[in-house]
């Protein structure tokens, strides 16, 4: 795993400023000045578009950060807001991406815990946050905005907010006990991955149907049971591998996986899904098992949590794909395959600016 890491990383690292040349739009990405009072964004300007654009800034709150974006992590739920940002009360224009690492460019006078040129990762809400971070900068409530770990390079924290804190999010709720088995669907994914790091961490065993490309990587990541997906009905074998039914299941993917995995479940058990709670769920019923829907929460608190686990070396997010920020949509169409291993990460040119109360 460490390996392919590397690799990517430096692969980011030595793109060429040329990638921030002028847009066709006659904007440039890397033109942030206070003067200008603009700042570049990968702006949806109708349901499925988007593009860059300049915009202006706008005033700092008392309460709030604005923060030079060096990278943004990539999500699912990026995408889905792209295409139709009605269910998070998105009216166009506006901005998505909800996690992000850079440093702080000025702060409002009400903030007290962070100061300009502070290295910092963010999460905002994916409901209502109209300017989010596909863009040069972004202004967020301090509240969701801290220090970030210093072991992790700023495209690796930019992976880690929304993807790492719905994990441990999910096994709040969940609350695995060592020993026990979860079945994971989509381990391999952004949010899979780190699950499955913390999991293993609280000692529980993880079984996780996944393609013949995805062995490796997931044995590395530490899946006990790795099952080919391709062959007839690999839930239950999955369950003849565990040789029990399943105390813990975690649906990262949708499509129905959540109503098919409830019949090798052990009576009592427990679910989770970050995605839709579609098909038969009668079983959940009839066998008294617990079904969570789990929205991440952000929050200072969260983002510490975090941090504690990075330091620790217990959580350490493994980066599938680099990308500019100008290449949004390329990014957007990687998540949404669901072909990747670990998070896509848009790299932002960075700023050096600073001031208070801007």
């Amino acid at each position: 795993m460490g390996g392919a890491h590397d690799a990517v990383r430096d692969s980011a690292a030595g793109e060429a400023a040329s990638a921030w040349r002028t847009h066709r739009s006659g904007c440039q990405i890397n033109e942030m000045t206070e003067e200008h009072g603009t700042y570049a964004a990968m702006v949806v300007r109708s349901p499925g578009e988007i593009e860059l654009t300049t915009l202006g800034r706008s005033p700092l709150a008392d309460n709030a950060v604005r923060v030079a974006v060096e990278a943004v992590g990539v999500n699912p739920v990026d995408a889905g807001n792209r295409a139709d940002g009605a269910w998070a009360g998105l009216a166009v224009p506006y901005v998505v991406g909800y996690e992000f690492a850079g440093r702080v460019l000025a702060v409002g006078r009400a903030v007290s815990d962070l100061e300009p040129g502070d290295e910092v990762w963010g999460l905002l809400p994916v409901r209502g946050t109209r300017w989010g971070a596909y863009a040069e900068e972004v202004v967020a409530d301090a509240g969701f905005v801290a220090h970030r770990p210093p072991a992790l390079s700023a495209l690796e924290a930019a992976a880690l907010p929304l993807a790492g804190g719905t994990a441990l999010q999910i096994l709040e709720r969940l609350e695995p006990r060592a020993g026990e088995w979860m079945l994971v669907h989509g381990a391999g994914g952004g949010v899979g991955h780190l699950l499955v790091q913390l999991a293993r961490d609280l000692g529980v065993q993880i079984a996780a149907p996944a393609s013949a490309a995805r062995r490796m990587f997931l044995e590395s990541l530490g899946v006990v049971a790795v099952v080919d997906r391709a062959q007839p009905e690999p839930l239950r074998a999955a369950r003849e591998r565990v040789g029990a039914d399943f105390p813990l299941v975690a649906d990262l993917v949708g499509g129905g996986l959540l109503a098919a995995s409830l019949p090798l479940m052990a009576e009592g058990g427990r679910a989770a899904s970050i995605t839709d709670l579609s098909g038969d769920l009668d079983e959940a019923l009839d066998r008294n098992i617990t079904v969570h829907g789990v929205l991440l929460r952000p929050g200072q608190q969260r983002l510490e949590s975090l941090r504690r686990l990075v330091d620790r070396g217990v959580l350490r997010p493994v980066l599938d794909e680099v990308l500019p920020l100008t290449e949004a949509v390329r990014a957007l169409r990687r998540v949404e395959s669901g072909s990747g291993q670990g998070k896509v990460v848009l790299r932002v040119p960075s700023a050096t600016r600073s001031s208070r109360g801007a």
